[in-house]
C-alpha cells in the first residue's frame, strides 16, 4: 500500500497568504489617511460634503481606530515580555523596552493628529463657486500626462490661494476679478485644449500661476497689515492709563457736564 506523501505548499499560494496581512495593512493605512490638501494649504479642493463624504469620513475613523488598537495591543503585549526580560536582568530588553514605549508615544501622537484632520474636515469651510469649479477642474485633470498635469494643478491651486484672500471684500477688485476670470473661463479653456492635445498650454498655465501667486502674495500681505493695525488700535484704546477725553473733561468738571459752546 502506497504512502500518500504530503504536497508542500505551493510558492504562489504561500506569498498569497503572505501578501494578505500586508494588503489589509496598507489598504487600512491609506482609509485612515484624511483627504490631501497639497503644500499644506487647506483651500477646499479635496475634501467634500455629502452621503459620499459622510461614508468615507466613517471608514476613515474606523481604519484609524482599528490601526490604533492593533498597534496599541502589539506593542502592549511587546512590553510586558520585554518587562519579563528587564526583571531578569537584560540590558538589551531594557533598551528594547524604552524604545518600545517610544513607538507607543509616536502612535498616540500619530493617531491623535489624524483625528484632528477629521474633525476640521467635517466642518469645512463653504466653498464659493469659483471654488466649486476648482474642484471639478482638480478631478479632471488627474487624467492629464504628467508634464501637462503639474502645470494644471499648480495653476489651480495658485488660483485658488487667490480666491481665498479676496473673497472677503466688499468691493470687487483688478485681483478679485482676475482670479475669478481663471477659475470661471481661462483655466477650463486651457484644461480642455490640454485634454484634446491642441498644442503646448504649460506657457499660459505658468502664466496663470505666477499671476495669482502675486495676487495670493499681496492679499496675504494686507491682511498681515490689517491685522496689525487692528492690533495697534486696540492695544491704543484699552491700554492701562489710557483716558477717553470725554472722562477727562467729566472729571475736571466735578462730575458734571462741560457747558455747550
Amino acid at each position: 500500500m502506497a504512502l500518500h506523501t504530503p504536497q508542500p505548499i505551493r510558492s504562489g499560494v504561500a506569498r498569497r497568504l503572505l501578501r494578505a496581512p500586508l494588503r489589509l495593512t496598507r489598504g487600512l493605512w491609506r482609509a485612515a489617511q484624511p483627504w490631501p490638501t497639497p503644500s499644506g494649504d487647506s483651500w477646499a479642493l479635496a475634501p467634500q460634503t455629502g452621503q459620499g463624504a459622510g461614508l468615507r469620513r466613517l471608514a476613515g475613523l474606523g481604519a484609524l481606530a482599528l490601526l490604533t488598537l492593533v498597534g496599541l495591543s502589539f506593542l502592549g503585549t511587546l512590553t510586558v515580555l520585554l518587562g519579563i526580560g528587564v526583571a531578569s536582568g537584560s540590558d538589551l530588553a531594557g533598551w528594547l523596552l524604552g524604545l518600545t514605549l517610544l513607538l507607543a508615544v509616536v502612535l498616540l501622537v500619530w493617531a491623535r493628529g489624524r483625528l484632528r484632520q477629521w474633525q476640521a474636515q467635517a466642518h469645512p469651510l463653504p466653498a464659493s463657486d469659483e471654488l466649486g469649479q476648482l474642484r471639478a477642474l482638480h478631478a479632471q485633470a488627474r487624467a492629464l500626462p504628467r508634464p501637462d498635469r503639474a502645470a494644471v494643478l499648480g495653476a489651480l491651486q495658485a488660483t485658488a490661494q487667490a480666491l481665498q484672500v479676496t473673497g472677503g471684500g466688499g468691493t470687487l477688485t483688478r485681483d478679485a476679478f482676475d482670479a475669478r476670470q481663471a477659475a470661471r473661463e481661462d483655466l477650463p479653456e486651457l484644461l480642455a485644449a490640454a485634454r484634446s492635445g491642441r498644442g503646448a498650454v504649460q506657457p499660459q498655465l505658468q502664466l496663470i500661476e505666477t499671476r495669482m501667486a502675486a495676487i495670493a502674495e499681496r492679499g496675504r500681505a494686507a491682511q498681515a497689515r490689517a491685522a496689525q493695525a487692528q492690533a495697534a488700535y486696540l492695544q491704543d484704546k484699552y491700554a492701562p492709563g489710557k483716558t477717553a477725553p470725554e472722562e477727562t473733561a467729566f472729571s475736571e468738571t466735578g462730575g458734571k457736564s462741560p457747558p455747550r459752546r
